[in-house]
């Protein structure tokens, strides 16, 4: 079982997936590998924010280079669940959003000839939530180089995930991020129990 947890910047997949790995290994006792994007690796990420035109395929670039690594890392047999907050997806959205024309057209040309190894998702939960919540959330945890992220940025994002996610060939859950508390075991136990029904071939209690 490989569950990820995708959605928009500030959608809170990160404490979502770090909350859901705890609950399972403490309170179900299920072994969990739990995978996380290393954002801050990204040599490009703040140039982009701040000069997009001239960043943006650097940036896609050196995203799929490390998610891809990341996804190779992972096993592919075992008894060990896995918990991550980022898939190859999200680089196909992205790549979308931020570029056009000839840079698209390289992008995908690269991303197409990478071999994909290692585990793959089985699941994915996508955290939906309003464009106005994003804002707040992204000024409130305060990284520089997301102050230039405008509402319209986020309104296409959205537009982006749910086009991808409506033909996406791993069963989707999708999840009110506004009403979750990854705090809260109750609700992660209520969560898992939808995980469950939601999981093709799922075994698991």
């Amino acid at each position: 079982m490989h569950i990820a947890v995708e959605g928009p910047i500030g959608a809170g997949k990160t404490t979502l997936a770090r909350q859901l790995a705890t609950y399972l290994e403490w309170a179900r006792r299920i072994p969990v590998r739990l995978s996380l994007e290393n954002y801050q690796r990204n040599a490009f990420l703040a140039d982009f924010y701040a000069t997009p035109d001239r960043w943006a395929l650097a940036a896609q670039l050196d995203f799929l280079v490390s998610r891809h690594k990341q996804l190779e890392a992972l096993p592919t047999t075992g008894d060990e669940v896995i918990v991550a907050d980022h898939t190859l997806l999200k680089d196909r959205i992205f790549a979308d959003l931020v570029l056009q024309g000839r840079e698209l057209a390289l992008y995908r040309e690269i991303a197409d000839a990478m071999p994909v190894g290692g585990s793959r998702p089985t699941l994915m939960i996508y955290l939906d939530i309003e464009t106005d919540t994003l804002l707040s959330r992204i000024a409130k945890r305060g990284r520089d180089f997301e102050t230039s992220i405008t509402a319209a940025y986020l309104h296409d994002l959205h537009q982006l995930y749910r086009r991808y996610l409506a033909r996406s060939e791993v069963p989707v859950l999708t999840v009110d991020a506004d009403l979750v508390d990854p705090g809260s075991d109750e609700q992660l136990a209520a969560l898992w129990q939808r995980i469950l029904r939601a999981h093709p071939g799922s075994d698991r209690q």
